[in-house]
């Protein structure tokens, strides 16, 4: 005969109650919602299906705290909370109920999300569709969802625009080079954040004849100033 599930202590640590059972090396947390419901208190014996129900609502219970306290650090997908929970060990009902519980509350939002990211990465940076696409998928952002707000965002951007504007964030350091030099290392450079050839090779083109015509000035500055 199984021997009586029973509650051993019961500590009050961080707004939550850490119950341990007979039999369980570990204690588990339980709200205080629930302790005060299931009128839980050291001593008491726990049926094994009130023991059942009493784990899975604790572990709703937690999972819950735990996207709560994620969402209020800052904006997340739904695969980074997935991904988070299951690290958590959390079992894959709890997490599931969970999201769908955040989801419909439009907490939970991946389009909103993507936008969010997205706008925050191009105002930093202009980069190219399969760059963003890239990025957001990094964030644990389905594809389609990626590709639809990449398309939306850069729709009517003029790459060769968004190509200057990005070169031009770090043109001090290609600038130094000999002329092919920073060719290449611009090209590498636009290519990784998605600007094609064409866009990288017409930026190129463009701040490397200013940077030509501000060293000839400079020059002739200088010759002026020998005069003197």
């Amino acid at each position: 005969m199984n021997e009586p599930v029973k509650i051993v202590s019961m500590k009050f640590s961080g707004g939550r109650w850490f119950v341990k059972i007979t039999g369980r090396d570990n204690a588990f947390a339980v709200s205080e919602e629930l302790v005060h419901r299931h009128r839980l208190k050291e001593g008491i014996v726990l049926t094994d299906p009130q023991l059942a129900q009493l784990e899975t609502e604790a572990e709703l219970g937690e999972c819950d705290r735990v996207v709560a306290r994620l969402l209020g650090i800052r904006e997340h997908s739904i695969g980074e909370i997935k991904s988070k929970l299951s690290r958590r060990k959390f079992g894959a009902d709890a997490i599931q109920t969970t999201i769908r519980k955040y989801v419909e509350r439009g907490l939970l939002d991946d389009e909103h999300f993507a936008q969010h990211c997205a706008q925050s990465l191009l105002g930093r940076n202009p980069v190219g569709r399969s760059y963003l696409t890239a990025y957001l998928q990094k964030k644990q952002v389905p594809r389609e969802i990626a590709e639809q707000t990449a398309e939306m965002l850069l729709q009517g951007t003029d790459e060769s625009e968004s190509a200057v504007q990005s070169l031009r964030k770090r043109w001090n350091q290609f600038r130094q080079f000999e002329v092919e030099t920073a060719r290449t290392k611009a090209y590498t450079y636009l290519g990784r954040r998605g600007i094609g050839y064409a866009a990288a090779k017409a930026a190129f083109e463009q701040l490397w004849a200013e940077h030509d015509a501000e060293q000839r000035l400079n020059e002739n500055d200088e010759e002026k100033a020998d005069d003197h």
